[in-house]
């Protein structure tokens, strides 16, 4: 009984890793399936403006990715049973390969295989996870390499296949589910800007700040206004700005 290590989180919805779990499944009806499904938490950033070295935490964002990637290890562990072979499955948060070799403590694994978006998107192939795999892995490894369209679709849309039922079909479709969705994920950041003459000027202050470092912006949110005083005199307005820009990890 072959048993097989499947890495992925955007592409987890992708025709090219399902056409090639189905290749695996017709040649190993017994294949046993471990999916480990990693998600990048954001990165602390800096306040800025009077709030200057604070570091502030997106808990919203990062429970989005979470539960996102728990929704697509749903769907695949779901049309994985429905092909009549046993997986079982995690999201974990950071460093893939830290996951993996965790994973592969208890078990061995004849094969990995390794989900990803394109060159030009993908964080994983940006910081060299295939052939940091094969360094610490002595087994075969399978590069499956997704369209820029996986990360849109809901990936039981994508994984409904033959191998499914056509009541299973019936039912997302039913449901909505079946339908093609656009998925984007934005985060959400905080900053403070200060201006000596208003809080519009404290506000814009903060979204030019953010537009130096940051791509991709939408949305601008004004969070909170307040004033610095000093001796019964304003000396400054601030703007708490809450800036959100298209996230793009894996």
């Amino acid at each position: 009984m072959a048993s097989l290590l499947v890495v992925a989180n955007k592409t987890l919805g992708g025709e090219g890793l399902a056409a090639h779990l189905r290749r695996v499944i017709e040649a190993n009806p017994a294949a046993n399936f471990v999916v480990v499904v990693p998600f990048a938490a954001p990165v602390p950033v800096d306040a800025g403006g009077a709030m200057g070295g604070i570091a502030v935490i997106d808990l919203e964002t990062e429970e989005y990715l979470e539960s996102t990637a728990r929704r697509r290890l749903d769907a695949l562990s779901g049309w994985l049973h429905d092909a009549g072979v046993h997986a079982t499955g995690e999201v974990v948060r950071g460093d893939p390969v830290a996951a993996m070799e965790r994973v592969a403590k208890g078990q061995t694994f004849d094969e990995i295989i390794i989900s990803t978006l394109p060159a030009r998107l993908s964080q994983w192939l940006r910081m060299d996870l295939v052939h940091r795999v094969s360094r610490r892995f002595r087994v075969p490894i399978t590069t499956v390499v997704g369209t820029s369209s996986d990360e849109r679709l809901p990936a039981a849309e994508r994984l409904v296949s033959p191998l499914a039922s056509a009541a299973t079909e019936s039912t997302l479709e039913a449901n909505g589910e079946g339908r093609a969705m656009s998925e984007s994920v934005y985060k959400i950041i905080e900053l403070v800007g200060t201006s000596s003459e208003s809080w519009e000027k404290a506000a814009t202050a903060a979204v030019s700040k953010a537009s130096k470092t940051l791509r991709d912006l939408r949305v601008a949110e004004i969070a909170q206004l307040d004033l610095v005083i000093n001796d019964g005199v304003v000396s400054a307005y601030r703007a708490k700005v809450k800036v959100s820009f298209k996230y793009e990890g894996e």
